[in-house]
């Protein structure tokens, strides 16, 4: 956030913080069909929502190459 504007980082916020309903699953959303097709949608998906999380990684000022 720290290349947007005062004025878009309120706006953002405020969606965030508004209620959302989602839609219920469908049969074809919430389960995986025992084919080849279906398993490889489904790691294709699983693969994209992965990459949104970045987690905690520590950082560690060891060694003698390491530079501010």
């Amino acid at each position: 956030m720290a290349r947007l504007t005062n004025d878009e980082r309120r706006a953002l916020r405020e969606l965030a913080a508004q209620q959302h309903d989602e839609p219920p699953l469908t049969d074809d959303e919430r389960f995986v069909a025992p084919t080849a097709e279906a398993r490889a949608r489904y790691i294709r998906f699983a693969t994209e929502a992965s990459r949104f999380y970045r987690g905690d990684k520590p950082v560690r000022f060891v060694g003698n190459h390491w530079k501010l």
